[in-house]
């Protein structure tokens, strides 16, 4: 493809990541698999990075660069295109009203860095997996949050240690450290076993004193009390850490994340290893169960909170679309990510056609992800149900 041609494709790919629609597909394919850079150019200048940090945009296409070579290509899911996912989704959640009001720009880009670094070098493995396989980095860091220690400080090794990519060198040493801190406690904030402890501390730190100053009116005293609470240092660490969980649990899966553990599966058999995951036996799987878990375990609670906070009516509803698909399959008795094609139809959500008919628009990702289908023709995200399909 020559090379005016493929810049433009990479153009109109990221044409549209202010929205919630945004394709990380269209990206990834377009960039042959480096999402990360050419998304991270176009985010980070919206949110004025560069001039914050006062680093040209040259170094920061440099540490692009050198952070997305240090994700595995290798792995289904655990890539620089689940960190580009995870990057426009944090993106989208600091441009809500609310997030405006609360975080200043060095919160913004803590945020943003967090959310490119939060899973550099992963190796596809869980830190389970690393601990009972008695390796190296689970040692290092005491079998705790093994994972999210190592890439945070590995995102920091890489940017300081060559001049042409230390995005930080020119900021003023409190605000370094202040974004060094605020970074680090985002990335760790990904590991999930503290994951109902953030969630609860939403609830009961914010929601609930929130909702109790709401309840005496729309008041300026009210409204700079409400203010005023949500811009305390703990406050705002705590909304830092449920925005940058938030995005990373509604970032693509399916198929890729049942990929990489079954993968792990396979390997703790090989090596007699305690299975961490047994659900994920590639041989006796049912994905649609394993979804239901995942949402009603993990993310429906979540996001009820963090949806009373921001107010996200567009993506609490294709949360539902997602849970009733994978019922749906579940109901079927169906183990895997797609119905025959014939009862394709009949799935809440499953295949639409766009306005002008176009026809095999629908991505693997429309009902099955938190974002809306995309046609490929035209860019629509108004469909309707296609009554039958011959494939997909």
């Amino acid at each position: 493809m020559p090379v005016t041609e493929a810049l433009d494709r990479i153009t109109r790919a990221t044409e549209n990541e202010e929205f919630w629609d945004f394709d990380i597909f269209e990206l990834e394919a377009a960039t042959h698999k480096r999402p990360l850079t050419y998304l991270g150019l176009k985010i980070f200048a919206r949110f004025g990075v560069c001039e914050v940090l006062k680093c040209s945009e040259t170094m920061l296409r440099s540490w692009l660069q050198i952070i997305e070579a240090n994700y595995h290509a290798s792995n289904p899911y655990h890539n620089s295109t689940h960190s580009a996912d995870v990057l426009h989704a944090t993106a989208y959640f600091l441009c809500k009203e609310r997030i405006k009001q609360i975080l200043d720009p060095l919160d913004e880009i803590a945020a943003l860095i967090a959310a490119t670094v939060h899973d550099l070098d992963h190796p596809g493995r869980t830190n389970s997996f690393l601990c009972n396989a008695g390796r190296e980095l689970a040692i290092l860091y005491n079998d705790t949050a093994v994972l999210e220690s190592h890439l945070a400080a590995l995102a920091f090794q890489l940017t300081t240690r060559d001049d042409k990519c230390n995005i930080f060198k020119n900021m003023e040493r409190d605000d370094y450290w202040t974004l060094h801190q605020s970074i680090i406690d985002m990335v760790l904030a990904t590991e999930m076993t503290k994951h109902f402890e953030h969630v609860n501390k939403l609830v009961n730190s914010i929601n609930k004193p929130l909702a109790a100053l709401e309840e005496d009116g729309e008041t300026g005293k009210n409204q700079e009390a409400i203010i005023t609470m949500l811009r305390t240092p703990d406050n705002r660490s705590l909304i830092k850490r449920t925005l940058i969980k938030c995005a990373d649990a509604i970032s693509e899966s399916g198929a890729r994340i049942s990929e990489e553990w079954f993968s792990q599966t396979d390997e703790e058999k090989r090596q007699d290893l305690p299975v961490v995951m047994s659900v994920f036996d590639r041989n006796t799987c049912s994905i649609p169960k394993s979804r239901i878990s995942f949402i009603d375990y993990f993310i429906t609670d979540m996001f009820a909170a963090w949806d009373a906070f921001v107010d996200l009516p567009e993506l609490m509803q294709h949360l539902d679309n997602n849970f009733k698909y994978w019922k749906g399959l579940d109901e079927m008795k169906l183990r895997s990510l797609r119905p025959p094609p014939e009862q394709w139809a009949t799935l809440p959500g499953a295949l639409m056609l766009c306005p002008s008919s176009h026809l095999g628009f629908l991505r693997a990702r429309a009902p099955w992800s938190f974002r809306p289908p995309v046609c490929r023709a035209c860019k629509s995200t108004q469909g309707r149900r296609q009554p039958s399909v011959a494939t997909i």
